[in-house]
């Protein structure tokens, strides 16, 4: 009798302790979620800044952080494009741990957070509690000069990607 009780503890247990989103964000494969906003969404949401975003998991790159947490980046272009011979203007990474039935993300230093949770019909949301990202690239851990505040509100509060259609990689 004691011995299927354990067992049925044991398995509950590593149960509770999975990482959220691991089928979205898989622990030893590359992952890309994307969406660019088409006129009509922007043109129904004047005040949103974000007009194309990416993230990007690539555990290959980035070795797990103990503790639960791994690295993400996200790549961001605003309506106004900055660079527009390069993919993405801006770009923000940090490091996500388990938070609820989702994941909160943090940069090394002070530039916001985001949360990652499961979206409706396999969309995955990205829920911004307002972030900093950099000029796209920029190496240094710490907030550069041009980097763009991306406020929540009024029309920034949340993002909902699908899978990436092209290549996985940094951009």
């Amino acid at each position: 009798m004691r011995l299927p009780l354990t067992a049925a503890i044991c398995c509950l247990a590593a149960l509770a302790q999975a990482r959220p989103l691991e089928r979205e964000l898989p622990p030893a494969r590359a992952a890309c979620w994307e969406r660019t906003y088409d006129a009509e969404h922007l043109a129904s949401h004047p005040r949103q800044k974000v007009a194309r975003i990416r993230l990007v998991h690539l555990p290959q790159n980035w070795s797990e952080t103990g503790q639960g947490g791994f690295y993400v980046a996200l790549y961001v272009n605003l309506r106004q494009r900055a660079k527009v011979d390069q993919s993405f203007d801006y770009q923000l990474g940090g490091i996500c741990k388990a938070s609820g039935r989702g994941l909160r993300c943090v940069p090394e230093w002070e530039a916001g957070s985001w949360r990652i949770e499961r979206g409706p019909n396999g969309a995955l949301d990205i829920r911004n509690d307002g972030i900093i990202a950099n000029p796209n690239p920029y190496d240094a851990e710490e907030i550069a000069d041009g980097a763009v505040r991306i406020p929540a509100k009024p029309d920034d509060g949340l993002w909902r990607l699908s899978p990436a259609s092209g290549p996985c990689g940094l951009e």
